[in-house]
């Protein structure tokens, strides 16, 4: 902790000695300093003000975006409104069966999950006098003596974690239209920037009717109404259809990544305590393995360890140089050629969002272990992006031959203005903790990522199987997770951010994504079906935020068994997201058919 500059030197002096040599306890804690400061209030009264210095990689958030691209994760949870008539654990204080939730159902359950003591950085924002901190307002306050009794009450009240709380919570109207609504919220709240210097995060909180907004599908919808018929009608004795809750959070990047970001959130579920000790469990675990190994043979890990992260280094930052040399462009620019400024004036700064369920996970599993033993959900649905990106590529490029055709008046002899290529470059951000926040930990940014070249498939290999494709995407990205590039990246960034101008920071983050055609981050969710204040989340889905000069995004996620993928993408580069999803869809299902046969 660090000190909040001094009103005011005259004011400083009036106000006595302080209760804290600033000098002498710097030299003892010099990244761990508290001081008291006056603002200059009404009756002398001083208000003391904690700083805590911001992670580099938040720093590095902040000093990345641009105006086009913001560093605002943002992602929606769902939840149905029905209640288990007979569940022991629903206190009184609950609502009744089919209420949707409020704002103060969600302050609630913040307070009683323990969230502020949890996960402080909730509840600060960045110092308005140096953004190299966080700062925020302890709850106690020596300095009330001779202060007026309403004032003392509002300060006790701004002090309070849960009326803190107002400022982030708000009840909004419900969805209307079918996932068109909601569409359109998701794109403005990643577009639009958060005033940083008065909160970090929001949540916008409605309720309506079951299904209703697209945030639970009608699949689902139709699943969680089957599932209450039995025990709930209404007063004729028809089913009630109950109502869904939503959820539309968005966070700055300088508060932690977004995986980082829902792993805390997981503090807030029902089933909070039980994961804890999962966690919990699965540490102790692992430690009682390593301690089991001989004082020699963990000397020889570690000594490989240091070997593969000093050599892996040096091929990771060969690998990368290359990738930038040989992609000079990106493909999506590329592909339009002289239509690309069209392209972009016409979509404008919006983005493209789309969301679906996929798949059940177990069926995905089945598909990745019929094509190899090593291959990954993750690869499999890499395999099914890239294929997805080379379907809107192609289209691109009859786009651009078709509008330099009408500007020239000369036919083209072929459609396509430039080659397609035989392999784009994919970016996969890694968690460095798992994806997990072990117990004493806060949220934060540990977050790296690596660059990947992998097969485009192209017109010309349509022949080829879409499992063999599959095997050919899983061998190229082996390669590179068995690489020490996510932690450089990671420690690349805190340089950046630490020692680099603003300006030099930014060209390096554009730079580092070697003009990846898309993202694809994969975040593990909860294995089974959880809870908010004794409601079912049906689904959540994040959105990427998109940085200069990467225009797509794909998030592919788990959660109760099923997996989804959600869709952020520039509009000039993917003018329909949700044909770009049933384009990954389409391969999806090519590898399931192909898979079966295997399996034959």
């Amino acid at each position: 902790f660090l000190p909040v500059a001094a009103a005011a030197a005259g004011a400083a002096a009036a106000s006595g000695p302080s209760t804290l040599d600033d000098d002498q306890n710097h030299q003892r804690h010099p990244r761990r300093l508290i001081a008291r400061c006056d603002h200059g209030q009404e009756g002398g009264k001083t208000t003391t003000v904690l700083r805590k210095r911001m992670t580099s990689i938040g720093r590095f958030s902040m000093q990345s975006e641009t105006p086009r691209n913001l560093s605002i994760p943002t992602f929606f949870i769902a939840l149905s409104s029905k209640k288990s008539c007979d569940d022991a654990s629903a206190s009184a204080d609950l609502p009744s069966t089919g209420a949707g939730m409020s704002s103060s159902d969600f302050e609630s359950a913040w307070m009683r999950s323990g969230m502020p003591g949890r996960h402080p950085r909730f509840h600060s924002r960045v110092s308005s006098q140096d953004d190299r901190y966080f700062e925020y307002e302890p709850a106690e306050d020596d300095d009330a003596d001779g202060a007026r009794e309403d004032d003392a009450k509002k300060e006790a009240a701004e002090s309070d974690p849960k009326a803190e709380l107002h400022r982030h919570v708000r009840d909004t109207v419900h969805p209307s239209s079918y996932r068109t609504d909601l569409r359109m919220r998701i794109e403005r709240l990643l577009t639009e920037p958060l005033d940083l210097t008065d909160k970090l995060w929001e949540v916008f909180v409605s309720s309506g009717r079951l299904g209703s907004s697209g945030a639970i599908s009608r699949l689902k919808a139709g699943n969680a109404v089957a599932n209450t018929t039995s025990t709930t009608s209404t007063s004729s004795g028809s089913a009630d259809a109950g109502q869904e809750s939503l959820l539309l959070f968005r966070s700055h990047h300088s508060l932690a990544d977004g995986v980082s970001l829902i792993a805390a959130l997981g503090d807030l579920v029902d089933e909070a305590e039980e994961i804890r000790d999962m966690i919990k469990a699965e540490i102790k675990r692992r430690k009682a393995r390593s301690k089991e190994r001989s004082l020699l043979r963990r000397l020889y890990r570690s000594l490989q360890k240091l070997i593969w992260f000093c050599l892996g280094s040096i091929q990771s930052m060969m690998y990368q140089t290359y990738l930038l040399w040989t992609t000079p462009q990106n493909p999506f620019e590329e592909a339009l050629g002289d239509a690309l400024q069209e392209m972009q004036s016409v979509a404008g700064s919006g983005r493209s969002i789309s969301w679906c369920d996929a798949a059940p996970l177990d069926e995905v599993k089945a598909v990745a272990r019929a094509v190899g033993p090593k291959v990954t959900v993750n690869d499999v649905f890499v395999s099914c992006v890239s294929a997805a990106v080379t379907r809107q590529l192609e289209e691109h490029r009859e786009r651009a031959a078709v509008m330099k055709e009408v500007a020239t008046g000369q036919s083209q002899e072929t459609k396509i203005v430039h080659p397609a290529k035989s392999s784009i470059n994919v970016c996969v951000p890694v968690h460095l903790m798992g994806g997990i926040i072990p117990e004493g930990y806060s949220i934060g940014n540990k977050i790296g990522a690596f660059v990947a070249r992998v097969p485009a498939h192209t017109e010309v290999d349509s022949t080829t199987p879409a499992t063999d494709r599959l095997l050919s995407v899983h061998t190229s990205l082996a390669f590179v997770k068995r690489s020490p590039a996510p932690i450089l990246s990671y420690l690349a960034a805190r340089l950046a951010a630490d020692y680099l101008p603003e300006g030099l920071a930014k060209r390096l983050f554009r730079g580092a994504n070697a003009n990846s055609a898309v993202a694809v981050s994969n975040a593990r969710g909860f294995a089974k079906k959880v809870h908010i204040d004794s409601r079912p989340v049906e689904s959540a889905h994040g959105f990427l935020p998109l940085p200069p000069g990467l225009p797509c995004g794909v998030v592919v996620q788990s959660y109760a068994g099923v997996v989804s993928i959600s869709l952020t993408a520039e509009k000039w580069a993917v003018p329909d997201a949700d044909r770009f999803v049933g384009w990954i869809l389409d391969e999806y299902v090519a590898l399931c058919e192909e898979s079966r046969h295997r399996t034959r």
